[in-house]
């Protein structure tokens, strides 16, 4: 019987990673895979080691971000070292991971680009102070912290109506003044935009939505 896509991935992961191994799952519907990440750094020094659990949904996948928790309890277990109480990680900001999860993983690379790194900068700010890639909030702040920073946005009027003409599929003259933010024409502004922010889905943009008006009815 052929491989399936994440049978694939897995073995191609453990025959290049062998310190990890599959294990018994804690979570139905899901792979475990259990492991050492040391951190090394480019002059071949040890910084630390970490013992990992990788969940992975294997129904979603490659359409799904893994579920990384840090078992050795070396990371205090507090949101300032994005890390829930239980121990799971937050990644990345959750936008990033989504659009991940949309466009599909592969694991070997997902572990590469987004779980090493997560435990490096663990240690890089350990000895210096600050994240390597600079620093994110947490729940609304982190999501107004990303839309300024990816897009540019602060004025939360303008990311409503914005996430309004995706959620609800408004159509507008390209070629007329753009009506989300009075600027240039609409295909030259906005619009760049609109077809950015689709690539998240509509679930994630409706919750997006609901926390940028409750903030405005607040500060109103």
């Amino acid at each position: 019987m052929p491989k399936n896509s994440i049978e694939k991935d897995i073995e191609a992961f453990l025959n290049k990673y062998y310190i990890f191994e599959q294990v018994e799952t804690p979570k139905a519907g899901y792979l475990a895979l259990r492991g050492n990440i040391s951190v090394i750094d480019d002059k071949k020094k040890l910084w630390g080691k970490f013992d990992v659990l990788i969940l992975i949904n294997e129904l979603a996948y490659p359409n799904t971000i893994p579920i990384v928790i840090e078992k050795s309890e070396i990371i205090n277990r507090d949101w300032d070292y994005h890390i829930s109480k239980e121990g799971e990680c937050c990644l990345d900001i959750r936008h990033k991971l989504i659009r991940k999860r949309n466009s599909g993983i592969v694991f070997e690379t997902f572990y590469r680009e987004v779980i090493y790194p997560f435990f490096a900068n663990y240690y890089f700010k350990k000895a210096t102070g600050s994240y390597a890639n600079g620093e994110y909030d947490h729940f609304f702040a982190g999501i107004a912290q990303y839309y300024k920073e990816e897009y540019g946005l602060e004025n939360f009027e303008h990311i409503v109506a914005l996430l309004e003409t995706v959620i609800f599929g408004a159509k507008h003259e390209p070629n007329k003044k753009c009506p989300l933010c009075g600027g240039v024409k609409y295909k030259k502004c906005c619009r760049k935009i609109i077809y950015q922010l689709r690539l998240y889905g509509k679930p994630q943009l409706e919750q997006d939505l609901e926390f940028f008006k409750k903030e405005l009815l607040r500060a109103s």
